[in-house]
């Protein structure tokens, strides 16, 4: 698999993690909290993944790219521990809307991140 396939796959399960979380932020059950600690979890792990494959990629890349992508990467990573540091797994079920307003945030990072990405993967393979 190219490096560039592997990133469109890591970005996928990215969005996949994503909506996982957005699903637990409608439910009432007693498990959520748990849950959304494991998805957090699995959140951090698959940014992470994302990011080392990314990083491989665009370190080839020229600079204003290069630059494009961490300012990107920079966004979504930061917006996701802003969110999880205001709105930890205990407060789930408090202030609905302002809960909501935060993860409408990062989801709008991660969906900003991810469309660009891929962009700048279509830009790259022409340029090969």
């Amino acid at each position: 698999m190219s490096d560039f396939a592997l990133l469109l796959k890591e970005l996928s399960a990215l969005e996949a993690v994503q909506a996982e979380l957005a699903g637990i932020a409608t439910r009432t059950d007693d498990a959520r909290k748990h849950d959304m600690i494991q998805l957090r979890r699995k959140l951090a792990a698959q940014i992470g993944q994302v990011g080392t494959v990314a990083d491989t990629i665009f370190a080839n890349a020229d600079v204003a790219i290069k630059q494009a992508y961490r300012d990107h990467f920079s966004r979504m990573r930061s917006a996701a521990a802003l969110h999880q540091a205001n709105w930890p797994a205990i407060r789930l079920g408090e202030d609905i809307e302002q809960y909501h307003a935060s993860a409408k945030g990062v989801r709008q990072a991660n969906k900003e991140f991810v469309a660009w990405t891929r962009d700048a993967i279509a830009q790259l393979q022409k340029g090969r």
